[in-house]
């Protein structure tokens, strides 16, 4: 009986370990098509991360279509056909809207730098300008959080409770 519970254990270490993404993703291919929609960079963040950094809750929550799409373990997670192709039309419709709204997010916070750069040594506190710019910036990242936030519900919904443990899991891992 511990032979056979060894060799399961294995066989399931193995298994997971040689596991591949349910849709490999081209990280270079990906990284340079995100720079182009991404435009210009601000001289202060070089090491941009669009569309990520532009959610107003960048490192917290997961990018729950990503982990069980494309994380390097994401096939161990027996999607079905159905649960794969509604995940990819979800990737599909929400995708483009994301994009859409981090990139009018980064060109108001580069706005606001235009304004600090041409305004240098003239002001002396912050003009309302550029307070209602930081409120319209704060208004855009809670609307792409709370987009943000559905998605991961849906991804939820989307799986059973089994794999929702295992993307815990390969995600725990992983840290």
């Amino acid at each position: 009986m511990k032979n056979l519970l060894k060799i399961t254990l294995a066989l399931s270490l193995t298994t997971l370990l040689m596991a591949d993404a349910n849709i490999p993703i081209d990280k270079k291919a990906m990284k340079a098509k995100m720079a182009k929609i991404a435009g210009e960079t601000s001289p202060f963040n070089k090491n941009e991360n669009f569309p990520k950094e532009y959610f107003l809750i960048p490192k917290n929550l997961p990018y729950a279509l990503g982990l069980v799409l494309h994380h390097p373990k994401s096939s161990t997670l027996g999607l079905s056909k159905e649960q794969i192709e509604k995940l990819v039309k979800m990737k599909k419709e929400k995708k483009p809207s994301i994009l859409k709204n981090a990139k009018e997010i980064k060109e108001l916070e580069l706005s606001l730098v235009n304004m600090l750069e041409s305004n240098e040594g003239n002001i002396t506190k912050v003009t309302k300008e550029m307070s209602d710019l930081v409120d319209k910036i704060a208004i855009k990242k809670a609307e792409l959080t709370k987009a943000h936030l559905q998605c991961i519900i849906d991804v939820q919904n989307t799986l059973t409770k089994e794999q929702r443990e295992k993307v815990e899991e390969y995600v725990k891992a992983k840290n």
